[in-house]
């Protein structure tokens, strides 16, 4: 004989119109406290740094997610994460491989005094870059026109390499070079079944260099291991300038 679950009754339960009474609330002023944003009055995609008075954040669904990353196009046009799996986990960057030659001091003091305040004001959320999710993050442009930015973990690409199957360093190089200084690890969106090869050579910390965006190479092959520029992710439609 078929084996009938049973539905448990909640604990408790309230009629919608009860919760919003006993706030002091009606539907109009709780959606302003939820902030949910209207899309319909998006006017710009820009990089998180020049979103301005940001007004909303959610975080990104797993599909959506997916479907952004899979879309991602190399500047000869080859789609390296077409049949790609992704996921989010702790990496250790002292683990990771990496295709710069240098981080840049400005860049990392920059995270270190920014980031924790982008968000941690006016949202209940962590603003560590160590375990910082995937959001969606709606404000303005410099102009006062609505916006819409990204915020996106590292990422990671799995490569089989001479030394045998690596995870590199795709986009958050200073992120990852901060945490293996303070010697933690960080939440990163890991790709594997990566299709196309990576644009660097790949090589360790021992290797990356700290310098002042003063110093930064004019030539961009000197600031990559064997660069092969037509390989470069082009990460705009992702919402990053990474």
């Amino acid at each position: 004989m078929e084996k009938v679950s049973v539905v448990k009754s909640p604990e408790w339960q309230m009629d919608f119109e009860e919760y919003l009474d006993h706030l002091k609330l009606n539907e109009r002023h709780f959606r302003e406290r939820l902030r949910l944003p209207v899309v319909s009055r998006l006017r710009r995609v820009l990089p998180l740094k020049n979103l301005k008075d940001i007004r909303s954040m959610i975080p990104l669904a797993n599909a959506f997610l997916r479907e952004i990353l899979i879309k991602v196009r190399t500047l000869d046009d080859q789609l390296p994460f077409a049949e790609a799996t992704f996921g989010i986990c702790y990496v250790d960057p002292r683990e990771l491989k990496l295709g710069q030659r240098f981080v840049y001091r400005e860049n990392y003091v920059a995270l270190l005094e920014e980031l924790p305040n982008l968000f941690v004001n006016a949202f209940a959320v962590t603003s560590s870059i160590t375990s910082m999710g995937a959001f969606s993050v709606f404000g303005c442009d410099a102009a006062g026109e609505p916006a819409i930015s990204f915020y996106l973990p590292p990422i990671v690409e799995k490569h089989r390499l001479k030394t045998g199957e690596e995870l590199v360093i795709m986009d958050g190089m200073h992120r990852n070079f901060l945490t293996k200084q303070f010697g933690m690890t960080i939440a990163a969106i890991v790709a594997k079944n990566v299709t196309v090869h990576f644009p660097c050579a790949c090589k360790d910390w021992s290797s990356v260099t700290a310098i002042p965006l003063a110093d930064k190479p004019a030539d961009i092959n000197e600031r990559y291991f064997g660069l092969r520029k037509n390989l470069f992710r082009d990460l705009k439609y992702l919402g990053i300038d990474g």
